[in-house]
């Protein structure tokens, strides 16, 4: 059995007894030594590792209702002795005592947001955070959030780096102090969003999602459940501040919604949106505990006793918290309100760094009525777990290949992991520059073109993976809806957006006709700005496309109260009337 499969299986068991308590006879040593071995597996090939043990701190037996503690590595239990464990897990015996931290507990000492015409919408990327802001009826908040965080920008890293000092670092912050770890083998937390996407239940917060010392190095228990109420404060510090320098009043109590991938099933749509409700609403806690303290990091035992803290509440500031919205849905509600025809289909295709998702939406026009109305067929709304951080991936995978890094050995590896650390923006400058130079952390010297790199078998494999995502949202849809896009004159509007879509295999997804299920369907590409963008600064058209879901999530209606019928009423020989809303369907 290889490394791989035992920290598998180990990782495994010990979510199971996370989760069940009466599975087995378990003693708080054997979970200890359970997960120092998961830990040592994790981080290298010694058979213990040092920072694990160093972690786990002096042995001690705590007995059943005597309290006695015996200290000493020689003071193990007979084996048929069973401990009892509280509902914390037992690692938590051996942590050291978490500091004093005084929580800021105003936004549950009220019950609702301080001015219901304000609405935020915060858009947690897997690679990069967006918020942008509406003051109805018709004021739009552009939000500078890399600004704001000290740097430029409109879009902050979702990133966060936990150093050896004992301080966690943010943002910008985060990538800037990991940038000279080329030989230590630690790992910045990149891709957080991916704990949820890549999950359809479970507890964030068990023995199994508890951080490996190579993200944290401190003698602090962190869970990824920790980590991601940590970053969301973080960035609901950073909006809230931004919107104070819009001169919204009283910006750290304004209403928020939240983007969220399309989920493929509805256990893990439950189950994640559910999660993030509740700790967007636990982080405003941490963000008003921690306003203007996260230049220069924090250090981690004030951020996880704050944590502990909030989780022990029994009160929350839920009201802050509207739906969470669809990306495409959001799209939708930011790029269709301009289509002028009295019916018109579009493709909301929107891809960041962990997901593609897509959604079929119908714009309708009277053309006696300023309104329009936009329905989404419900059947079409699909999510694909890949998009640029497979790119990512791809093109480190590529530059390895062809400078022959030996993954065997310490120095390969510690190459690889500077390479992981710098690969996106590489990727940018390849696909900006269609040629890439670059210096491996050896000084191996090298180049890459991107038309070579597109010809890459995998490569051709992923983008092959993206046009059967498209269709497949396609063929999920009534074969009535099919017949009316393959009619005449009908095309398919394809709205492409996300910090991932000028991508040269999302750019493909706008051109050309597709097949589905016999069908031939016509597609075109349509510029996904809204009007109203005119009136905007300049600096914003550039990166709309990174803008989109959160500019659509702050609209004041959403699409998705809309909801067109599953079957088209001028599908041919199928013909019926619908009213789904104020919209009636009954053929073309």
């Amino acid at each position: 059995m290889d490394k791989n499969t035992a920290a598998i299986l180990i990782s495994s068991l010990l979510e199971r007894i996370e989760r069940d308590q009466t599975i087995g006879s378990v003693s708080s040593l054997e979970r200890k030594a359970l997960q120092i071995a998961l830990a040592a597996l994790q981080v290298g090939s010694d058979s213990l590792d040092s920072v694990a043990i160093e972690q786990a701190g002096p042995v001690s037996t705590p007995q059943r209702g005597a309290g006695a503690a015996v200290s000493g590595a020689t003071s193990l239990p007979p084996s048929t002795e069973s401990v009892d464990v509280d509902a914390k897990d037992a690692s938590t015996l051996f942590a050291p005592a978490l500091p004093t931290v005084a929580l800021a507990l105003g936004s549950i000492e009220r019950d609702e947001v301080t001015d219901p015409e304000v609405l935020l919408c915060l858009d947690f990327g897997t690679a990069m955070s967006k918020a942008f802001a509406t003051v109805f009826p018709d004021k739009y908040l552009d939000l500078e959030l890399g600004t704001e965080a000290g740097r430029q920008g409109y879009t902050l890293p979702s990133s966060v780096f936990i150093a050896d000092d004992g301080r966690a670092y943010f943002g910008f912050e985060a990538i800037e102090q990991s940038q000279d770890l080329v030989d230590s083998g630690r790992e910045r937390l990149d891709s957080i969003k991916g704990w949820l996407s890549l999950r359809r239940e479970g507890n964030l917060d068990g023995e199994a999602c508890v951080l490996k010392p190579a993200m944290n190095p401190t003698a602090y228990r962190l869970t990824e459940g920790d980590l991601i109420r940590i970053y969301l404060a973080y960035l609901t510090d950073v909006a809230e501040s931004s919107l104070a320098y819009q001169g919204v009043d009283q910006p750290r109590y304004a209403k928020r919604r939240f983007a969220r991938p399309c989920w493929p099933d509805p256990v893990q749509t439950k189950w994640a949106d559910g999660l993030m409700r509740r700790m967007l609403a636990e982080a405003q806690i941490l963000a008003d505990t921690f306003t203007s303290r996260w230049e220069g990091g924090i250090p981690v035992g004030d951020l996880k006793s704050a944590v502990e803290q909030i989780k022990a509440l029994d009160k929350r500031p839920e009201y802050l918290i509207d739906d969470g919205v669809p990306e495409p849905v959001a799209v939708a509600a930011g790029a269709l309100a301009d289509s002028e025809n009295a019916r018109d289909a579009f493709m909301v295709v929107d891809v960041g760094a962990g997901t593609t998702d897509f959604g079929l939406f119908i714009s309708t026009h009277r053309p006696d009525e300023d309104d329009f109305r936009v329905f989404q067929v419900p059947a079409s709304i699909q999510g694909l777990m890949q998009a640029g951080d497979k790119v990512d991936g791809l093109l480190r995978g590529f530059i390895a290949q062809r400078e022959s890094i030996d993954l065997s050995d310490n120095s390969g590896r510690m190459i690889l992991a500077d390479l992981s650390r710098r690969i996106r923006g590489l990727k940018e400058t390849l696909f900006k520059t269609r040629k890439l130079e670059y210096v491996l952390a050896d000084g191996t010297v090298g180049e890459v073109a991107l038309d070579e790199f597109l010809a890459d078998e995998k490569v051709k494999r992923f983008a092959q993976a993206v046009e059967v995502g498209f269709k497949k949202s396609l063929e999920a849809v009534d074969e009535t809806w099919l017949r009316w896009l393959a009619m005449d004159g009908v095309r398919l509007n394809v709205v492409l957006t996300g910090g991932s879509s000028p991508l040269p295999m999302m750019q493909a997804l706008g051109k050309g006709p597709i097949d589905v299920k016999g069908h031939r369907i016509l597609r075109q590409a349509v510029d996904p700005r809204p009007d109203w963008m005119a009136d905007m600064p300049v600096e914003l058209e550039p990166v709309y496309p990174q803008l989109a879901v959160a500019i659509g999530g702050a609209a004041e209606t959403m699409p998705e109260t809309l909801t067109a019928p599953p079957v088209f009423g001028g599908g041919g020989a199928r013909h019926h009337g619908y009213v789904a809303g104020n919209l009636r369907i009954t053929g073309s």
